[in-house]
């Protein structure tokens, strides 16, 4: 395909940035609408090939709505976030352009992109797809396809369940009471590199963490499952035979590698 322009909506900043500049990177016009921009969403709709959500979750809803019924069969609506099973069924509903669910997994800071995954999902129509899978794949992404409520599945254990421990990991840091400094005196470098991560979750982005945990499906089973292992932890240690705790670390080893 050629002539392609491509609008971005929240593309000021973060992941909707990221998409610009790869979409720059190969030569395909780009329009940025964001609450600041000369353009607005309407203005896009008119002038875009391929219209991007990439705002906020909280947000993503509101923002199909605005732009689905603007948009004709033969344009695509594509959305960045998190979840996927959500604003895939919002773009089906309020637009009859083609539709992909899409969910880059990294975020906009790295420095070297190369081999990153991509998932897509593909919602309604063919027209596009080729073209955004090998645009990705053309810069060494990574690229899968599944549907969007797998895509939830597992975002609850890659992310939900990542953050959840992050979470309790400084909620519980800052519970015993324990000075920064004596903490940071005290520290090994593998703390140190959890602390850091610790620090990107509570102070760069909590909305969007907090969006990620509260709006994923999953959630629930997730941190049942969560509480039921750590309670089975506390027994072991409690128990106060290090052997079984042993025995419990080898068998999980097992499974997972």
């Amino acid at each position: 395909m050629n002539n392609i322009s491509v609008g971005i909506i929240g593309g000021t900043r973060g992941m909707g940035s990221w998409l610009a500049g790869l979409m720059q990177k190969e030569n395909t016009t780009v329009h940025i609408c964001g609450r600041k921009t000369p353009l607005g969403i309407k203005d896009i709709a008119k002038l875009c090939h391929v219209i991007v959500v990439a705002v906020p979750i909280a947000a993503t809803n509101e923002v199909i709505k605005q732009v689905g019924p603007l948009l004709d069969e033969d344009k695509l609506l594509m959305d960045l976030t998190s979840l996927k099973k959500e604003p895939v069924e919002m773009m089906l509903a309020h637009t009859r352009a083609e539709v992909i669910g899409c969910h880059p997994l990294f975020g906009p800071q790295m420095q070297d992109f190369s081999g990153q995954n991509i998932i897509l999902c593909p919602a309604r129509g063919t027209k596009w797809l080729t073209w955004i899978k090998e645009l990705f794949q053309n810069n060494t992404y990574n690229v899968f396809e599944t549907d969007p409520a797998h895509h939830d599945k597992m975002m609850a254990i890659v992310q939900v369940l990542n953050h959840l421990h992050t979470i309790s990991l400084g909620m519980t840091i800052a519970a015993t009471q324990t000075p920064p400094e004596e903490l940071d005196r005290f520290s090994t470098p593998a703390l140190r590199a959890k602390i850091e991560i610790v620090k990107k979750v509570f102070t760069e982005s909590p909305e969007l963490y907090a969006d990620i945990i509260t709006r994923n499906p999953d959630t629930a089973k997730i941190i049942a499952l969560y509480e039921k292992t750590l309670a089975d932890i506390r027994a072991l240690a409690q128990s106060g035979d290090a052997t079984k705790l042993k025995d419990a670390l080898e068998k999980t080893a097992k499974k997972l590698f």
